[in-house]
């Protein structure tokens, strides 16, 4: 067994508690660091700890931890009838390891279970492991005309707040 065998062995993905939240957090603003080394500063939207808290207190946040540390999370909402992950972090120390992929196919189980048949997003088009990224683990592109109303109202806020940095999609997957 490799070493990254071994880490995604003992990787335990579970519902995030409340009391998580600073940590989480920081995983976010850590995460979004990656983005100001490519010239894309995220700072305008930084983490907010209150409001990962209600969502975990709500139980729409799992986390992925590592020795019984947290090391990435993910944010499970309903958008139009399906899944939707409105947010995905990993703590770039352990990026690269398969932590990413593991978030995405508990969330897309959980969205199954809960009857949903399908999982969206919306991510950067371009940068490597957003856009093209999304596109290996299934996801495809979601035209404007195929986004339900809420949907379109996530992007339009987007595109005032986000989008200045790149062009940002639409993206779905079938459960």
């Amino acid at each position: 067994m490799t070493g990254r065998e071994a880490a995604a062995d003992a990787l335990l993905i579970r519902p995030a508690r409340p009391d998580e939240a600073a940590v989480l957090a920081a995983i976010e603003d850590a995460a979004a660091v990656q983005f100001v080394r490519i010239g894309m500063d995220l700072g305008a939207t930084a983490s907010d700890p209150a409001m990962l808290a209600a969502r975990a207190a709500e139980g729409s946040v799992l986390t992925a931890s590592l020795a019984g540390r947290p090391v990435g999370f993910a944010i499970l909402t309903t958008v139009d009838g399906n899944a939707h992950l409105a947010e995905l972090d990993v703590a770039p120390d352990v990026q690269r390891r398969g932590i990413g992929r593991r978030l995405i196919e508990a969330v897309a189980d959980r969205a199954r279970a809960a009857g949903h048949s399908g999982l969206t997003l919306t991510t950067f088009r371009d940068v490597p492991w957003n856009g093209p990224w999304y596109r290996r683990l299934g996801f495809t592109e979601l035209p404007a005309e195929a986004q339900g109303p809420a949907l379109r109202q996530i992007r339009a806020a987007e595109a005032r707040r986000i989008d200045p940095l790149g062009p940002r999609i639409a993206m779905i997957r079938g459960l």
